[in-house]
């Protein structure tokens, strides 16, 4: 053997490469596994992933956030394009806003599942505000960069996104961190929310936070929604062996958010620069009150979101003897000329002195209710009338069919005087119930709606005092031809309210305003009040964090807006009546509401067993 060169070893490879041998690889393909220990807990993280919906409001500590960000960058992806860009948002102000967003897309979506939409409202689909961090999840589809694999399969940077979400997912839970994946949202909202590129796709809202909850089972597996099926039928050997698929689904195209308007001016920025976003730490504590309560965890369902948006708000739950305050403003409104109500222009400075007098159907509510009732003249023509404060800023808006409603310096005294009277109103009063009185308000709403959604005349016009169908003809054209002379543009929701809306809206856009900063909550009346508080909502998004809705109105776009702020309404007794009556009738709902959370028993006192 002497003959043949001495054998020498292969010297090891730098960090980082394989080193294995093949005669290894050959002898224990299966070598490269974790040892049973290890490999247990990965199948654990797996088993134990699940979609967090309640958090505690305890931090999550830099370092470990960056660690799980660390362990998401590490997904695989083709052609190592790694396109996830992650958007960590922590600001109260930011999270508010895009809780308002997915409110909207719940009762947006609800009616699409028929007879299962009340048990999807019941749903608690995410967890933004109680969540102490949020992670938007965004793949950046940059133009212009080349990347391996795109030309075949055209989505594989949104596949590889979804990778990096798993990996935070796992991570967290192996951490003791809970994630929840929201995914009710508009991109192109979102988009503007956090200043995307137009060539970005948020694939996922994560809510990241230490849980206060522990499922054992997914939380739709556990309501019965639905039931994890066996592997095997999901899987198909060598070809598809599935039915047809199914026709794609009709869509409606809505209008969003959209790109950020101009700034709002300095005037408005500068009322409401006092509203801050509700706190989630004090509706966590009363949740957590609540579950000590005798009774089954959430068994009072919506009284229950109602208790904890009040403490959001306030602080703590309602008072044992709510002090409401009702402001009703009051306006005439040019369009009224275009034959769109049963009354005559008139008949709104009427109205409001008998309200005034307690002889309207809100005068008789608010004594009954012991309230403080403002009836506030911004807008009527003719001589004032006794009992109505004044506080006006013209005799009337102009015909939003032949120009815009208000001048700027009427609008922004308009919205004064909605701030002002909240403020005083703020200072005996535990919450604002508001209202409206003006003939052809319905019309004028209706016009601001289609401004700011993109709806057109047919979906947002109702019969407002009982109009016939010639008559509904003729406000669906008007308002049709305001929307279309005055072409406001969505993104600016000031200069519609301005163009559009009324002196009466405006000034409630204003008291909303007042209410907010003052952390007093507000119970939002019928369409008219709806439309102001989206105009309101849409340029201080905060606001919406002090709103209920009093009730859902006959006027059938009523339920579109309430959509639009992410709101349910308390009552639906089909009311048109409009001065504030149906805010003032659920307001009894939330004082009981209140009252219940007060007053039950706690298991320990009770002595309930609760094993």
């Amino acid at each position: 053997m002497s003959g043949f060169p001495r054998r020498r070893e292969r010297p090891a490879l730098p960090e980082g490469f394989d080193d294995s041998r093949a005669a290894e690889r050959r002898a224990d393909p299966g070598g490269w596994r974790f040892s049973e220990r290890e490999r247990e807990a990965v199948w654990r993280a797996i088993r134990e992933r699940r979609d967090i919906r309640r958090f505690r409001s305890d931090p999550v500590p830099r370092e470990l956030l960056e660690r799980l960000l660390g362990a998401a960058h590490q997904a695989p992806s083709v052609g190592l394009m790694q396109p996830w860009r992650f958007v960590v948002v922590e600001r109260e102000e930011t999270k508010a806003a895009m809780q308002a967003l997915v409110e909207r897309e719940r009762l947006v979506q609800a009616p699409h599942f028929d007879a299962r939409a009340r048990e999807f409202l019941d749903l608690k689909l995410e967890g933004i505000r109680e969540a102490p961090v949020s992670v938007c999840v965004v793949c950046d589809r940059q133009p212009g960069r080349e990347v391996l694999g795109r030309h075949t399969i055209r989505d594989t940077d949104l596949y590889s996104t979804c990778l990096a979400i798993e990996n935070f997912w796992l991570a967290a839970r192996a951490e003791g961190v809970g994630v929840g994946w929201v995914s009710l949202y508009r991109p192109d909202d979102v988009r503007s929310l956090l200043g995307l590129p137009p060539w970005t796709v948020p694939v996922a809202w994560l809510c990241v936070g230490f849980p206060d909850e522990r499922p054992s089972r997914p939380r739709l597996e556990e309501r019965g929604w639905g039931a994890r099926a066996h592997v095997r039928s999901v899987i198909s050997w060598e070809r598809w062996e599935r039915g047809p698929d199914p026709s794609p689904a009709t869509t409606t195209a809505r209008r969003t958010v959209g790109s950020e308007g101009p700034e709002a001016p300095a005037w408005w920025a500068a009322l409401a620069a006092g509203v801050a976003p509700a706190e989630a730490r004090h509706a966590l504590r009363v949740r957590d009150e609540s579950d000590r309560l005798v009774k089954p965890a959430g068994s009072l369902g919506a009284l229950e979101t109602l208790v904890e948006r009040w403490a959001m708000a306030t602080g703590g739950p309602p008072p044992e003897r709510l002090r409401p305050g009702f402001a009703i403003f009051a306006a005439d409104h040019g369009v009224a000329s275009n034959d769109v109500s049963l009354f005559p222009a008139r008949v709104s400075a009427q109205v409001a002195e008998a309200a005034a007098r307690g002889e309207t159907a809100i005068g008789v509510l608010a004594r009954s209710l012991g309230a403080r009732l403002e009836v506030v003249d911004v807008g009527l023509s003719g001589p004032h009338r006794p009992g109505v404060r004044d506080l006006r800023v013209a005799g009337g808006t102009g015909d939003i069919v032949r120009g815009p409603a208000m001048t700027d310096e009427q609008f922004r005294r308009a919205v004064e005087a909605g701030v002002r009277v909240a403020d005083e109103l703020a200072s005996c009063c535990d919450l604002l119930v508001v209202g409206e009185i003006g003939i052809g308000n319905t019309t004028v709403a209706a016009a601001l709606v289609a401004a700011l959604t993109g709806r057109p005349a047919e979906e947002v016009c109702g019969r407002g005092t009982g109009l016939g169908s010639e008559g509904l003809a003729r406000k669906r054209a008007v308002v049709r031809a305001a929307v279309e002379r005055n072409a406001p543009p969505a993104s600016d929701p000031l200069t519609c309210l301005q163009r559009l809306g009324g002196l009466e809206l405006a000034a409630l856009a204003g008291a909303l305003l007042g209410a907010a900063k003052q952390r007093r909550p507000v119970l939002l009346d019928g369409f008219a009040t709806g439309a102001a508080a989206l105009a309101a909502c849409r340029a201080a998004p905060a606001v919406r964090d002090y709103l209920f809705a009093g009730h859902r109105s006959a006027e059938p776009a009523h339920a579109l807006v309430l959509a639009e702020l992410g709101l349910e309404p308390i009552l639906d007794l089909r009311l048109r009546l409009g001065e504030g009556s149906g805010a003032a009738l659920a307001l009894p709902l939330l004082q009981l509401a209140g009252e219940l959370h007060r007053k039950m028993a706690r298991f320990d006192q009770a002595g309930v067993d609760t094993d």
